[in-house]
C-alpha cells in the first residue's frame, strides 16, 4: 500500500492499474507541493556523481551493477526516469544545476570558464535564509575558482592533488554536518568524482575484472589506450573494452558505497520529515555509436541521460516513477519551491513537483562545449581508429545545438541534421519525417529565443587551469 499522501490518510494499493495510480498520485503529489506562503526550513543534500551514466544504477535497469544504496534510496524516493543534463562537461553542468539556467544564459561552456559573481545561485539564496551551507568535491575543477563557491561558507576541495576519492570526500562532509548547529537548516552539496575517467577502481571493487589483464592495464585512460592501439593497428580490442566496462563499473558500485554512508549520516544527523535529498549527475559517458571513454562531445543517451532521484520530505511519493523528460536543471527550482521562496527569472528549469501536471511534451536545449586550447584537444581519430571493430566518429562539431523530448531527439548543425524516435538513435528520420523535423526545428529556435544567451563568462587563463584540464584528460 501507498499510505498517508499528504499526511490524509489517503491510501492507493500498488494493484490499482499504473495508468490510474499514476494520476492519483501525481494530483496528491503535486497538492502536496503547493509553495508554501512563507519561508519553511527544510534541510537539503545534493549529491551529484561525476560522468554517471544512469543505466549503470540499478534503479534504471543496470543487472551486473550492485549499486545498493541507491537502489534503496530510490525506493524511497521519486525516481525520474528521462532526466537530461544540458551540457557535457562537469562544471558547465554543475552551474546549470545550482542555478537553473542553461549553460548560454550563465555564460560557462566549458571547464575553463568561471561561474559569474553576478549569476545568482541555489546557496547563495539559500544562505540569505539563514541555512549553514557546505560543499564537498572531489575534483579541484569544482573549488572556489570555478565560481561555485558563491554562497558555500565552505567548499572543500583537493588542494595539492587535481582529484580524490568519495572517502575523502565523504569524511570531511560527515565531519562538518556533524559539527553543524541542529538548530539552523543545512544545504550540503556532496560530489564523488570516482566514475570519471581514469577507471582505476579500488582492489576490493574489481569484481570479474581479467587478473592478467588487470596486471597489464590497471587502469584505463587515454594514455593507456594510445599503447593499446599502437600494438593493435589502431584498434582497441573487444576484451579491452570489456575491461574498461567492468573498471567503470567498479567505480560506479565504490561510489555506491560511500553514498550509502553519507545518506544513513544525514538521516542521523537531521530529521528525515522535514528533509529533501536529490542525487543526480552533471553527465554520463559514451561507450556507443563511435564514442567510447569520454563524454565531451558526446550528445547521445549515455551522457545526456543523466539519473534524477528525490526523496521529498516525509517519503512523499516515494515509489513513484515519473517517465516526463526533465531536466537536472529543475534542481534548483525544485528546491527553492520545496522551501517556499520562487524561482529566479528567466529560469528554464522547473518545480519537479509540477512536471506530472504538464500538459505536453516538454523540449529540452543540449549541447556540447564550446572547445578551449583547440590546438591541444585530444583528436580522437588519431588517437584511436576503432573499438571493437567498430568505426570511431570524428568530433563532434561544437556548434551542434539539440532538443531533446519524451520520445524525440533533434541535432541540428551546420551542413547535418539528425532525428532520432528514442530509445533507438542508429536510424536518422531527419529526411524520412520531414515534418517532425520542422516541429523540433521551430521548438529549438522558440526555447532559444525563450532564453536568449547572456554576456559570455570569464575565463581561466592561467597555466594552472591549462595544466588541471591535462591532468583531467581533456586537453594533451
Amino acid at each position: 500500500m501507498i499510505q498517508n499522501i499528504c499526511g490524509h490518510g489517503r491510501s492507493m494499493s500498488r494493484m490499482v492499474p499504473v495508468g490510474a495510480i499514476v494520476v492519483v498520485l501525481a494530483a496528491a503529489l503535486i497538492a502536496c507541493h503547493r509553495p508554501a506562503s512563507k519561508p519553511k526550513p527544510v534541510d537539503i543534500l545534493i549529491v551529484t556523481i561525476d560522468t554517471l551514466r544512469a543505466d549503470a544504477l540499478e534503479p534504471y535497469g543496470a543487472i551486473d551493477t550492485l549499486t545498493p544504496n541507491i537502489a534503496r534510496f530510490a525506493e524511497e524516493g521519486v525516481v525520474y526516469e528521462s532526466a537530461t543534463t544540458p551540457i557535457t562537461v562537469t562544471r558547465p553542468a554543475h552551474s546549470s544545476i545550482f542555478t537553473g539556467l542553461y549553460p548560454d544564459q550563465h555564460g560557462v561552456l566549458h571547464n575553463g570558464y568561471v561561474l559569474p559573481d553576478d549569476v545568482l545561485t541555489l546557496a547563495e539564496i539559500l544562505k540569505g535564509q539563514g541555512y549553514q551551507t557546505g560543499g564537498f568535491v572531489g575534483v579541484r575543477l569544482l573549488g572556489r575558482a570555478s565560481g561555485l563557491g558563491q554562497g558555500f561558507d565552505e567548499l572543500d576541495a583537493p588542494v595539492e592533488q587535481v582529484q580524490r576519492r568519495a572517502n575523502k570526500v565523504v569524511d570531511p562532509a560527515i565531519e562538518w554536518l556533524t559539527a553543524a548547529d541542529p538548530e539552523a537548516p543545512v544545504l550540503m552539496w556532496v560530489h564523488l568524482y570516482d566514475p570519471h575517467l581514469s577507471y582505476n577502481p579500488p582492489p576490493a571493487f574489481r569484481r570479474g575484472v581479467d587478473p592478467e589483464l588487470s596486471r597489464s592495464l590497471r587502469y584505463i585512460k587515454w594514455d593507456t589506450l594510445k599503447k593499446v592501439v599502437a600494438e593493435n593497428d589502431g584498434n582497441v580490442p573487444a576484451e579491452v573494452l570489456e575491461h574498461a566496462r567492468l573498471l567503470y563499473r567498479g567505480e560506479v558500485e565504490y561510489a555506491d558505497r560511500h553514498v550509502g554512508r553519507l545518506l544513513r549520516s544525514f538521516d542521523r544527523l537531521r530529521d528525515r520529515s522535514r528533509s529533501m535529498v536529490v542525487l543526480t549527475a552533471d553527465h554520463g559517458e559514451c561507450f556507443e555509436n563511435g564514442i567510447f571513454f569520454t563524454h565531451q562531445d558526446c550528445l547521445w543517451e549515455g551522457t545526456i541521460h543523466v539519473p534524477l532521484i528525490v526523496r521529498y520530505p516525509g517519503g512523499i511519493g516515494a515509489g513513484i516513477r515519473v517517465e516526463h523528460r526533465v531536466s537536472n536543471l529543475d534542481i534548483t527550482p525544485t528546491v527553492l519551491s520545496e522551501i517556499g521562496l520562487p524561482a529566479q527569472q528567466p529560469m528554464p528549469g522547473r518545480r519537479l513537483q509540477e512536471v506530472m501536471d504538464s500538459p505536453g511534451d516538454r523540449h529540452i536545449l543540449i549541447r556540447p562545449p564550446k572547445v578551449r586550447y583547440p590546438d591541444k584537444v585530444i583528436p580522437r581519430r588519431r588517437v584511436i581508429q576503432s573499438v571493437a571493430g567498430e568505426p570511431v566518429a570524428e568530433r563532434t562539431d561544437p556548434r551542434t545545438r539539440g532538443l531533446v523530448s519524451r520520445w524525440w531527439k533533434f541535432l541540428n548543425a551546420p551542413g547535418s541534421v539528425q532525428l532520432f524516435r528514442l530509445p533507438d538513435e542508429i536510424r536518422n528520420r531527419a529526411d524520412t519525417d520531414p515534418d517532425t523535423r520542422m516541429k523540433l526545428l521551430e521548438a529549438l529556435e522558440a526555447e532559444q529565443n525563450r532564453y536568449p544567451a547572456g554576456k559570455p563568462a570569464p575565463e581561466s587563463e592561467d597555466a594552472a587551469t591549462l595544466e588541471m584540464l591535462e591532468a583531467l584528460g581533456y586537453v594533451q
